[in-house]
């Protein structure tokens, strides 16, 4: 009983979550997806079905970056409405004598990541993944908590039998870890 109430409390929490990360990011999200697709009414389409895309994978999944995760949703969807719409134009005139569809289904991109890419993506994971290590426990598990599962400073303060400055000072002092590590990172 007690772990699906907890349950519960996490999921409800992811979509809190992803409801802010959505609001906060909705323009910007609409801006990349339009510069892909080039259709502002496409764009918001999309923002909203990466949004839908978004809670319904974090039901069957843990999502440990959700923001690059929403990005990554929506220019997969830009660049699949892009597949279709060349789909359906060439479906729509003949094609001529000779002409090979296949060299034509060849020139739509994918959207696979590059290899440079995946190997960027996979060293930054690797680098917030050794910063994060460089905290201290206690620190850490503050960062999460107030990060992650949206605890207050007092709710915090109160489970660790501290105060609200110490854990603002933790949370402020492991943000700048991470950023420190970021800014130093050649990627």
């Amino acid at each position: 009983m007690f772990q699906s109430v907890s349950q519960a409390i996490a999921m409800t929490s992811l979509t809190l979550t992803i409801n802010d990360l959505f609001l906060n990011h909705r323009q910007s999200l609409i801006q990349t997806i339009y510069r892909i697709v080039g259709c502002p009414q496409t764009a918001e389409d999309l923002a909203h079905e990466a949004y839908l895309k978004m809670l319904q994978a974090s039901k069957n999944q843990e999502i440990s970056y959700p923001h690059p995760f929403l990005y990554q949703i929506a220019r997969n969807l830009a660049l699949d409405h892009l597949r279709k719409e060349k789909i359906r134009q060439r479906s729509d005139s003949t094609p001529k004598d000779g002409e090979d569809t296949g060299k034509q289904l060849e020139s739509i991109p994918s959207t696979v990541p590059t290899p440079e890419q995946q190997t960027a993506d996979r060293q930054q994971v690797s680098l917030m993944l050794d910063a994060l290590s460089g905290l201290s426990e206690r620190r850490r598990q503050i960062l999460v908590l107030h990060k992650f599962h949206h605890w207050t400073y007092e709710r915090i303060a109160q489970h660790y039998g501290i105060s609200r400055s110490a854990v603002e000072k933790n949370v402020h002092i492991a943000l700048a870890h991470l950023l420190s590590a970021q800014e130093e990172s050649p990627f």
